[in-house]
């Protein structure tokens, strides 16, 4: 049996340089951390806020940077981009997709435990989908040219006007029928499951141009592949190891601070959304000083 889990984290970030730096300090300590930045933002304060951990030699910006686009299929590929490049770089054990607000709230040792542990299963916290919970996947959409998609509204309009839909709630590819699976942004695969993905990512464009056309494809892709293949038996779908904590009128992700700290511990969680500068400091500091204290045994 292994003694250690080798991981590579991809990271999406479009903000909060500051943040981003905390994040690829803590990550890179005891992991290869890629890191992806919007092409859509100014660089500059993000390699500035990188240049010390990436001097370290285990942070790496994507060779390839891409304009994304919030629901469009753009996020898909600079998670490929990524996902590729660390496969040129070394071999993992797990990879790890997370944003620049994400942290860990466990100690880096129990994390490598945990995935140690439970090394053949894929972390996917998601269910079988329909276009009757949402509505959005029984219309076309192309966030990422906004031309095309401004078309598409215009068409949708006309379809739910006189009481049709767009496409089908599911793709079907090579004569079977993929059932959607999502809500699953986040994610942590096993090497082996990870390498799959990709290959079925770079020779796949049949099926994976049902997902160039859709709103949110993040939400959707990795599930709907996974779901589908030899690896559904290992998916772990109840356990989310990503802990979020909702604003109330489905108004996204709330900012963490020191008073979630207990909400953090008492959990099972490895990481968490949201951490953000100016607000999360001091959590982050709480965190990081109760890993280092249960590390070497403090109290």
């Amino acid at each position: 049996m292994k003694k250690d889990v080798k991981i590579a984290y991809l990271v999406i970030a479009y903000m909060d340089p500051e943040q981003l730096q905390r994040l690829a300090a803590r990550l890179s300590k005891t992991a290869d951390v890629f890191v992806h930045i919007n092409g859509n933002v100014d660089l500059a304060p993000f390699q500035c806020a990188l240049s010390e951990v990436c001097g370290q030699g285990r942070v790496f910006l994507s060779k390839k940077r891409y304009r994304i686009v919030w629901g469009g299929y753009s996020i898909l590929e600079a998670t490929f981009a990524m996902m590729e490049q660390a496969f040129q770089q070394d071999t993992y054990d797990r990879f790890v997709l997370l944003t620049g607000l994400d942290y860990p709230i466990r100690s880096d040792e129990e994390i490598r435990a945990f995935f140690l542990s439970n090394a053949h299963t894929e972390y996917i916290h998601a269910d079988v989908v329909s276009g009757e919970q949402y509505g959005h996947l029984y219309y076309h959409a192309s966030r990422d040219h906004r031309i095309l998609h401004k078309c598409f509204q215009l068409y949708e309009k006309i379809l739910r006007k006189s009481g049709r839909k767009g496409k089908k709630d599911y793709v079907v590819y090579k004569g079977k029928k993929y059932p959607l699976y999502g809500i699953a942004p986040k994610w942590a695969l096993s090497g082996e499951c990870a390498s799959y993905l990709l290959r079925f990512y770079k020779h796949n464009r049949t099926f994976n141009r049902y997902f160039q056309l859709m709103h949110a494809p993040d939400d959707f892709y990795v599930a709907t592949v996974l779901f589908n293949s030899k690896f559904r038996d290992s998916i772990e779908s109840e356990n989310d190891i990503f802990k979020i904590i909702w604003l109330p009128d489905d108004k996204g992700a709330r900012i963490l601070n020191q008073e979630d700290y207990q909400e953090l511990k008492d959990g099972s969680h490895l990481y968490a959304k949201k951490f953000q500068s100016g607000y999360s400091e001091a959590l982050i500091r709480i965190l990081d000083g109760q890993n280092a204290e249960e590390r070497y045994g403090g109290k």
